[in-house]
């Protein structure tokens, strides 16, 4: 029997738990021994539940439609296996991978708001798109907001992005995301636990985060909400001695107040892309350091800008410039493309 079928097999059978099954995939010589009856365990209960088994015919047509498909299936014994996801508490029996491999050391989760921002969804492509260009690897969730606009800044650079479903592989959700499905496939991993077929129902989702921040060296959130599934990955990150880093932002507003009560709970307060490089890839240096750009004047303007957008009468008033002398500074940075400026007078810092 092969040896993929019956671990499949053993993750699905009902009534046994996580726990046992794990320690069967990772203790057993040959998992198949389990179904043909020649396993050398003392649980008479365990060895007549697998011999008496009927769904390995089906688990061998779905790997058939999986391998038309281009999906790799990886179980916890297969070198495959990503390392770090594999050292939590509780890691996935089963993986099914599709697009590029093998997945990188260097990783990074980017998560955040589904109803992010401008700045938010700037921020998250432009941090990712820095960090992939440095060969690290963006892993988020394939969500509305902060998670696409990750996954698509990181497409741009060599480190590429890791998409983490809470659905089974054949699935696009949300289906607004079908050109992004086709350019991870080519360019990055698409990645689930979940067999085909099987819909993105609510409870796959927390379960989903494990697998995010299990993968990650770090865990970085941008505009999450008190409620933000977001939360959860940070929480699982902490539980996996992974670093923790929250964008900072306004403090009234209800998009910011997941990321700022972080940052009160000690994770890194993120204020330049210096901040997650020494945290998260301390052996990492910034092959463009904007600064080296400016002068003496754009840099003190550029320091004063912050990650959030900010007016240009706030701006001067900050600053203690006037507005003739003040302007010709921010056309600089435009050109320089380290600012980016935004209807009403407001201007938006690029990372």
């Amino acid at each position: 029997m092969d040896e993929i079928v019956a671990t499949l097999g053993l993750a699905r059978m009902p009534g046994i738990p996580y726990i046992r099954k794990k320690e069967l995939i990772e203790g057993a010589e040959r998992v198949a021994s389990l179904f043909e009856g020649k396993a050398t365990i003392d649980d008479p209960k365990l060895t007549e539940r697998c011999r008496s088994f009927k769904g390995l015919g089906k688990i061998e047509n779905e790997l058939t439609k999986l391998d038309k498909l281009g999906v790799r299936t990886v179980t916890l014994r297969d070198a495959l296996y990503p390392l770090q996801l594999k050292s939590i508490p509780d890691p996935p029996l089963v993986l099914y991978l599709k697009g590029r491999l093998p997945i990188q050391d260097q990783t990074i989760a980017i998560v955040g708001s589904r109803k992010a921002t401008y700045e938010g969804i700037n921020l998250a492509e432009r941090i990712a798109e820095t960090l992939s260009s440095l060969g690290v690897t963006v892993v988020s969730g394939f969500a509305r907001g902060v998670d696409s606009s990750a996954h698509r800044g990181a497409l741009k650079g060599k480190g590429g992005t890791v998409a983490v479903f809470g659905c089974g592989i054949d699935i696009c959700y949300p289906a607004e995301n079908k050109h992004l499905y086709a350019e991870i496939e080519a360019k990055g991993l698409l990645l689930t636990e979940y067999a085909l077929g099987e819909a993105p129902l609510p409870r796959n989702f927390p379960a989903r985060n494990r697998i995010i921040a299990g993968l990650s060296k770090g865990v970085l959130v941008i505009e999450a909400s008190s409620r933000s599934g977001s939360l959860i990955t940070a929480r699982l990150a902490l539980e996996y001695n992974r670093e923790v880093l929250a964008v900072p932002g306004r403090v009234f507003d209800e998009e910011y107040k997941g990321a700022n009560s972080l940052i009160k709970q000690g994770a890194k307060l993120v204020e330049g892309m210096e901040d997650i490089i020494t945290s998260c890839f301390p052996g990492l240096s910034l092959e463009k350091d904007h600064r080296l750009e400016m002068d003496e004047d754009e840099d003190y303007i550029y320091g004063l800008m912050g990650l959030n957008r900010i007016h240009v009468d706030e701006l001067a008033e900050k600053s203690g410039r006037e507005m003739k002398h003040l302007l010709p500074l921010l056309t600089r940075l435009e050109m320089k493309d380290l600012i980016r400026p935004l209807p009403g007078g407001f201007y938006l810092r690029k990372v």
